[in-house]
């Protein structure tokens, strides 16, 4: 990782197209959210899988735009479109975590991850972190929740700083802490609130009364 951060930050808002439903008012939330955030240890995932390889170019490259850029910003998908944009980093797919780490010049390399395999597999590949879920129902979309249990052995199973997603609202933070997540990711917990801003500040105060300090080693300028 490069040293544009020490760590990484333990808040990801997953900037969901398809859960916003309208490219509008996806913008302005990530426009919103980006300027409360400028300041503040919070990154953003770009997350647009509806949406035809056109398509997720032009809006790429117009929330590339809108983003500070001392946002770290990660695009979920292909690392070249990423690199090209000048996004901080690129998020995989499970089914897409490559076999060797590639070398666009990224910062960070985030991997979704729903096994302690998989979570192998994205350190394997070079991964600076891993995303694990969906551990509760998702709210942005149809599923059931793997549990505490299944995300506690995947933080133990790997090296890399996992992040739990899926259906962590605020009262969920805390028992993802204690099994061993390093953060949360967010979707519908902010996206969907009434007021952005004040659901990003809440998230940010749980993290900050429950987390512990990170226990991986680390190089300088980021993780190992």
């Amino acid at each position: 990782m490069s040293g544009a951060a020490s760590t990484f930050p333990r808040l990801i808002v997953v900037a969901d197209r398809d859960y916003v439903a309208d490219d509008e008012r996806w913008l302005a939330l990530i426009a919103e959210i980006a300027m409360h955030t400028a300041s503040r240890p919070v990154a953003i995932q770009v997350r647009m899988k509806g949406a035809s390889r056109a398509k997720a170019g032009v809006l790429a490259a117009h929330v590339r735009q809108v983003i500070p850029r001392g946002v770290p910003l990660l695009l979920n998908g292909e690392a070249a479109l990423a690199a090209r944009l000048g996004y901080s980093g690129v998020h995989w797919p499970e089914e897409d975590i490559p076999a060797a780490r590639p070398s666009y010049p990224l910062a960070f390399r985030s991997a979704a991850v729903h096994s302690v395999e998989a979570a192998r597999r994205a350190e394997c590949a070079g991964a600076d972190l891993a995303v694990f879920g969906a551990v509760y129902a998702p709210g942005s979309k149809p599923g059931t929740g793997a549990g505490a249990e299944a995300l506690s052995a995947v933080a133990r199973a790997t090296a890399l700083p996992v992040f739990a997603i899926g259906g962590i609202h605020p009262q969920h933070v805390a028992e993802c802490l204690r099994a061993g997540a390093y953060g949360v990711a967010v979707v519908s917990g902010i996206l969907g609130a009434p007021d952005v801003r004040a659901a990003v500040d809440l998230y940010q105060e749980i993290l900050a009364i429950h987390a512990v300090p990170a226990a991986y080693p680390v190089r300088e300028g980021g993780f190992r």
